[in-house]
């Protein structure tokens, strides 16, 4: 156990009313500062001056969300400010602590974003402080938060008086798969203990001082974007922050004036607070004292409450989705394989017979990296072979896709590609610490029984790390991936009579739905039609539930009657029709975790697609953030619509509106990343030459270059049916 009795030699053992103060003058000094630096601002950049944060379309989102006022300029911020010093009352009661703490959060922001008026880029020379956290990295969380693979939100503040103890904090967050924003000296704290930062990994390094507001933002942004909460609706966002939103702020050290305010704005916000100070009494629930360094995590979890899904792996390393994003370069890694370099592959077999499957038993064929030495590259084949009464050959396919996110959840392990085509990494850290290649087995072991308990019973792995020995079991995968590809292209909407829902979203956005067909899979672009038939088995009264979709009301829109009549129940009434291939007529909703989303751009009489990672602007005039910011929450857009990757080259494309012909523009990341499926898809249409005609960026940024460049290409939607 390390307590914080033992580092600290006196304490100030602050009663409510102290706290109150401290928050109320906290606040002042805090509206004061923002005050002031807005007016040198003004007298310097000028009123007119525009600001705004990088990659958002919610302005000042702390403004944004808690007023009415809009903010485009420096002329704009004073009406803000203003703002939020009336809301501060000079009387030491925990509803004025409450409100001081908002106005708190208001100079805050206006203070961060006054740095990017002055800089575009004001922490480039900060490293690793990454201050705001714009709107794509909220979206990517999206799906994650929603399924509780990110299961909450962790803010650290302050400097810990036991760096060994704070890294076992920060490893225990990681483990419990914990977003984790570090602000203050944290931050050098953690690297200090050889712990990787960035955003990549999940453990956010926000800054000093009013940096810690990007953290309360991006809570914010969360609920506007997926709760499809409007400008200034104050307490409907703090209602949904209290109830969808599992944060809380770690606090070590002496409580003072911006800190102890900023707090306040924290619990304003719906979050508690766990510090390392002793209080005379606690507010209960929402600031409370834990002297247990090894207990802190544990009693924030209690008191928001978290259900954490991760369990006990037991590899040397930590595992979590907080590893998923993690990159290993080849200076940094111990061995590769696959990638073109050596022959690699993975397979998930069904086994009949429960006694051909022993579970737990992890088999390795060659070599482990106690002798393999260090940047070799190898053979490697990893064959899980699985048991289980509710087991269909169908969703072998479903659990293979997961062995790529099972191995990236591994701190030092690193994974791309599906099939014969992987490729894999471990890092020279983790294989100093003990992992081994024979741990993938136990990963996998561990991760499909948790994940597939509802229809898995046994599993056991066998990996190879010997070609020889390898290629005997190839031609049987290969056998098998041809048998899965002609299963699953004979995989139609019209040779069905059951779609599936997926709720799964609704923890964020109540009213939306997700249908998901053969031929159109989720808008996350992370479940289709097998993944949802096979998460039914698995949980039978989970988020994914079969639709019987009866009377067909029109086949070429894509409607049909129980579809509607579980639409209907499932947003509670707030929908009652869905198109499935039309974005025109009653599509489908979106909520914020999608993809792509895909709008008409009436001058060029086609549809425009843009994905998340794109941040520049669109030939409507419009960048993927701000069009987001309408599109999601739930919302039925008749003319626009959140999608997966996927579905831009599905024959059940939009047939309505005139189909995969109707792409006129998308980025060029995009398109590139997408070539193949789409150069594929023009050969099915007998129109090889389309894809050149789908401009990008480079060809056009604004509405009228866009029908210059279809015009000179000859694009087929201009000479198809007006949209409307």
């Amino acid at each position: 156990m390390s307590s914080a009795k033992d580092h600290y030699e006196t304490y100030e053992n602050l009663t409510n009313e102290e706290l109150y103060r401290r928050a109320i003058d906290g606040a002042i000094i805090a509206t004061g500062y923002a005050d002031q630096l807005l007016n040198q601002a003004i007298t310097v950049l000028g009123s007119d001056h525009p600001i705004e944060y990088p990659d958002t379309g919610y302005e000042l989102p702390i403004v944004y969300a808690f007023s009415k006022y809009e903010v485009h300029t420096l002329g704009d911020l004073p009406l803000a400010v203003g703002y939020a010093r009336s809301l501060i009352v000079e009387v030491p009661t925990y509803e004025n602590a409450l409100m001081a703490g908002q106005a708190t959060l208001f100079a805050a922001d206006v203070v961060e974003a006054l740095k990017y008026a002055w800089d575009e880029n004001p922490y480039a020379h900060k490293s690793p402080e990454n201050g705001f956290v714009g709107d794509t990295w909220v979206r990517k969380l999206g799906i994650s938060l929603v399924d509780d693979t990110i299961p909450g939100a962790a803010v650290l503040i302050g400097k810990c008086p036991d760096p060994e103890a704070l890294a076992r904090i920060v490893v225990d967050c990681q483990n419990k798969g914990m977003l984790i924003m570090a602000t203050f000296d944290i931050i050098q704290q953690i690297r200090e203990q050889n712990i990787k930062v960035g955003l990549e990994i999940m453990l956010y390094p926000l800054g000093f001082f009013t940096a810690a507001i990007h953290a309360v933002n991006i809570a914010v942004r969360s609920g506007i974007m997926f709760g499809g909460i409007p400008r200034g609706e104050t307490e409907k966002l703090r209602a949904y922050m209290r109830k969808r939103l599992n944060a809380f702020v770690l606090h070590f050290g002496p409580h003072d004036y911006i800190k102890t305010t900023a707090e306040f704005g924290a619990i304003f916000c719906g979050f508690p607070i766990i510090t390392d100070q002793p209080l005379e009494e606690e507010i209960p629930d929402m600031f409370v004292y834990e002297p247990d360094y090894d207990q802190m995590v544990q009693r924030a979890i209690e008191i928001r409450p978290i259900h954490v899904k991760l369990k006990e792996i037991g590899i040397p390393v930590p595992f979590g989705p907080a590893f998923e994003g993690e990159s290993i370069r080849k200076g940094d890694m111990y061995f590769e394989a696959g990638g073109t370099r050596t022959p690699a592959f993975e397979i998930v077999h069904m086994r009949e017979n429960r006694d051909d499957v022993e579970d737990g038993k992890v088999e390795l064929i060659g070599p482990d990296l106690d002798e393999i030495e260090e940047g070799a590259r190898i053979p490697l084949a990893i064959i899980v072979e699985v048991y289980g009464k509710k087991m269909q050959d169908d969703f072998e396919s479903v659990i293979e896709r997961r062995i790529h996110q099972f191995m990236n959840f591994t701190n030092g392990g690193w994974h791309t590609g599906q099939r014969d085509l992987i490729w894999i990494r471990m890092s020279k850290d983790s294989v100093a610490k003990g992992l081994r290649i024979k741990h993938i087995g136990k990963i996998m072991h561990a991760k499909i029984k948790d994940e597939f308990g509802g229809i898995i019973d046994r599993v056991q792995v066998k990996i190879i790390t010997v070609e020889d020995e390898m290629a005997k079991y190839l031609p049987a995968a290969k056998v098998k991936y041809d048998a899965r590809d002609e299963r699953i292209s004979g995989l139609l909407d019209e040779a069905v009579d059951i779609f599936y829902t997926c709720t799964l979203c609704q923890s964020f956005a109540p009213k939306h739905v997700c249908v998901i067909s053969p031929e159109r899979l989720g808008l996350c672009g992370a479940i289709n039609w097998l993944d949802a038939k096979a998460s039914k088995e698995i949980a039978p009264t989970g988020p994914n539930q079969p639709i019987t979709i009866g009377k067909c009301l029109d086949p070429v829109k894509g409607e049909w009657e129980g579809v509607n009549e579980q639409v209907i129940r499932d947003s509670q009434g707030k929908v009652d029709r869905f198109c499935m291939y039309t974005i025109m007529d009653n599509p489908t909703t979106s909520c914020g975790c999608f993809e792509c989303i895909i709008g008409i751009i009436p001058e060029a009489n086609g549809i425009m697609v843009v994905n998340r990672e794109f941040g520049g602007m669109t030939p409507a005039g419009i960048k993927f953030s701000t069009l987001a910011g309408s599109v999601g929450g739930g919302e039925q857009t008749p003319g626009f619509l959140g999608v997966g990757r996927q579905y831009l080259y599905s024959k059940k494309f939009i047939p309505a509106d005139g189909g995969f012909h109707r792409l006129v523009w998308m980025p060029k990341q995009l398109k590139d990343s997408l070539e193949d499926h789409l150069r594929k898809r023009c050969e099915d249409l007998n129109t090889p030459d389309f894809y050149d005609k789908i401009a990008t960026e480079e060809d056009a940024e604004t509405s009228e270059e866009l029908l210059e460049f279809l015009t000179e290409k000859g694009h087929p939607a201009l000479t198809m049916d007006m949209m409307f």
